[in-house]
């Protein structure tokens, strides 16, 4: 997954793959796929590390070898469907726009409940719109985890892959898988086989 993860950014001109770790077997697959590596520390490698400064120690490392970036594209290999062209999509928008962070989203039917703590639509049950006429302003969206754009100075300030003026990126349907059980894993090792 951190192969099919680097070829797509290898593939988008003007990005360059990065990948923070600890553990020596995956820095040297990443470093033979053409990534550079980032040796994380031991506390940042704990099972209960968030991300954010996982990622803020990858710019203070960047800043030291070379220049501090300017924006922060964070793929997780966990969801590793991306399709051609989506990272370079990515990138124009988030530089014609005027946001500060860009979250991947899929569109999700608006017809959604919540059970807890009790049971309600999320939507008008009682004036039902047909699908056909959902209205931008009831269009729902599912964040895929499988990408974020985020300019530097977020995460300086607020320690956070999202703030600021937040954008959303629409991806296909086919790009949100995230990878939590074997059965995910199997669906997108068949996705990835069929489209590699």
């Amino acid at each position: 997954m951190i192969v099919w993860t680097i070829e797509q950014v290898l593939a988008a001109p003007g990005l360059t793959p990065y990948v923070s770790t600890e553990d020596a077997e995956i820095a040297a697959v990443a470093r033979a796929a053409g990534a550079e590596i980032i040796e994380r520390p031991d506390d940042l490698a704990e099972d209960t590390t968030a991300t954010e400064p996982v990622v803020e120690h990858a710019v203070e490392v960047i800043t030291e070898r070379s220049q501090r970036p300017e924006a922060v594209m964070l793929l997780q290999a966990t969801s590793p469907i991306r399709l051609p062209g989506t990272l370079s999509r990515a990138v124009a928008e988030f530089s014609s726009s005027a946001v500060d962070s860009m979250v991947g989203v899929v569109p999700e039917p608006i017809f959604l409940w919540q059970r807890s703590p009790e049971v309600r639509a999320l939507y008008p049950f009682e004036n039902r719109p047909r699908r056909q006429d959902v209205t931008p302003e009831q269009e729902r969206f599912r964040e895929t985890g499988s990408l974020y754009l985020t300019r530097t100075e977020i995460y300086e300030r607020q320690h956070n892959r999202l703030g600021g003026r937040i954008g959303l990126f629409v991806m296909d349907p086919a790009e949100s898988l995230d990878i939590d059980t074997l059965e995910d894993f199997e669906r997108a090792e068949q996705w990835v086989a069929g489209n590699h």
